[in-house]
């Protein structure tokens, strides 16, 4: 009996240290993604769109928002000037991310690249050596990232359904040289936002609860094994 009754407060206090080392955890963190296809550019207010954070999960201490934007693309140029000249290839673009009708981010991705004393115009506006050349797989990347721990705009951030991130690029991309330059260009805008939700998770047993809920469930288990044994005896 003695030995039973061991065995099922051992089993008892196992079940019981589970639940309090799952109430000690006091800090969690869940991240969502999503990002734009890319588009040529200007881009104004495409939707990303981005889970709330669900209010039965614990309470929202902070958001950590990350924000780039990638920009790729291609140009030519040619020199029609008479003597060479430099000329410099710059793209570029201002890219926005909003909620609502807060700004959250502005940044300006940007490549460039100069080459140096391009000959005089050949008679062919073809984009093509020796008076003008074309460049594809041109590329760019900035980020940026903030952390909101505001009660008031973290309530934004709270609910069920999605958040919706709006994102916009602006191409400020362009061919300059000090003599006459035909050129075209061509700029591709990418938006992607991360979420990272900090959170306390939602109580669980104290660790003195759990282990008097252990307790309980051991005697209760014995209370029925010593029923059943009695049974067998009264049969037999």
């Amino acid at each position: 009996m003695t030995t039973k009754l061991f065995q099922t407060l051992a089993a008892a206090t196992t079940v019981a240290g589970i639940v309090a080392t799952a109430g000690a955890a006091n800090a969690a963190s869940l991240s969502y993604t999503g990002s734009t296809n890319f588009r040529r550019t200007n881009i104004t207010n495409e939707a990303i769109n981005i889970q709330k954070f669900d209010a039965t999960l614990g309470t929202l201490k902070g958001v950590t928002l990350q924000f780039i934007s990638d920009i790729q693309g291609s140009t030519g140029f040619e020199n029609l000037g008479e003597s060479p000249t430099d000329i410099t290839v710059t793209l570029s673009s201002n890219a926005n991310l909003r909620l609502g009708n807060t700004s959250l981010f502005n940044i300006s991705p940007q490549t460039s690249q100069t080459f140096q004393a391009v000959p005089a115009f050949d008679g062919f506006l073809d984009f093509a050596p020796p008076s003008g050349n074309s460049l594809q797989g041109l590329n760019a990347t900035q980020s940026d990232q903030k952390t909101i721990t505001d009660s008031q705009m973290l309530q934004s951030f709270i609910g069920t359904g999605n958040l919706n991130f709006l994102f916009s690029a602006l191409a400020t991309s362009n061919v300059s040289g000090s003599g006459n330059v035909a050129s075209f260009i061509n700029t591709f805008a990418k938006g992607t936002v991360s979420v990272t939700y900090d959170y306390d998770p939602a109580s669980v047993p104290e660790p003195s609860a759990a282990i008097g809920l252990g307790l309980v469930a051991g005697i209760g288990l014995m209370s029925q094994r010593k029923k059943i044994g009695s049974k067998r005896l009264t049969n037999w």
